[in-house]
């Protein structure tokens, strides 16, 4: 069975990390929030940028599961998005976000595993809100997103060390900016069997 998670009778289970000062729940059982300036997740390799700064929704998810959304974002400045992330802890995370890369929307992959964060520009989106989706099979993990909730494309497949109940959600984040809005329309979070 299939819920969105931000319904009246489903949001209890969520919780936040970085609490932004400006969200609410939308009437049609979506999400609004304002990722404050600067706000992100990502560990540069070099060390020159730590961040775990950004609105994190959760909730505690198992070891096989499916998180979609769909997502706009106001996207004024670089890096501006709206993403799913998979978090084990500090260090080892994993986002797919819709992100402005200066020029246009992008699809963004982040994988971050002991404090080092890979990070992949990969499809030009052409749509105002496209469909994400993250997968966890155990030690597995799949990137997808579509524009029409029907098509997709795989964006990454990698391995990562997660304990068995880890936190998966959305964020908002503006690594560069002052800010941005960004609009989650619903959250499913799908058990699968395990194979």
């Amino acid at each position: 069975m299939t819920t969105n998670l931000f319904s009246e009778s489903a949001r209890h289970a969520l919780t936040w990390t970085n609490e932004p000062e400006r969200w609410t729940y939308a009437d049609d059982g979506g999400l609004l929030m304002q990722a404050p300036p600067k706000a992100d997740y990502y560990q540069d390799p070099a060390g020159k940028h730590i961040a775990g700064s950004a609105p994190f929704l959760r909730l505690p998810a198992g070891d096989s599961f499916a998180l979609a959304t769909r997502v706009s974002a106001e996207m004024k400045h670089r890096y501006d998005s709206g993403c799913l992330m998979v978090l084990a802890d500090d260090r080892n995370w994993a986002k797919l976000c819709f992100e402005h890369n200066g020029r246009y929307p992008t699809i963004v992959s982040v994988v971050t595993k002991d404090g080092s964060s890979d990070d992949c520009n990969s499809e030009r989106v052409d749509v105002e809100k496209p469909y994400l989706r993250v997968t966890r099979a155990a030690a597995c993990i799949s990137f997808h997103y579509s524009t029409n909730g029907e098509d997709w494309e795989l964006i990454r497949y990698f391995g990562m060390r997660l304990p068995a109940e880890c936190q998966a959600g959305v964020v908002a984040q503006s690594p560069q900016g002052t800010g941005c809005a960004v609009a989650f329309d619903f959250l499913t979070l799908t058990a699968l069997p395990v194979s």
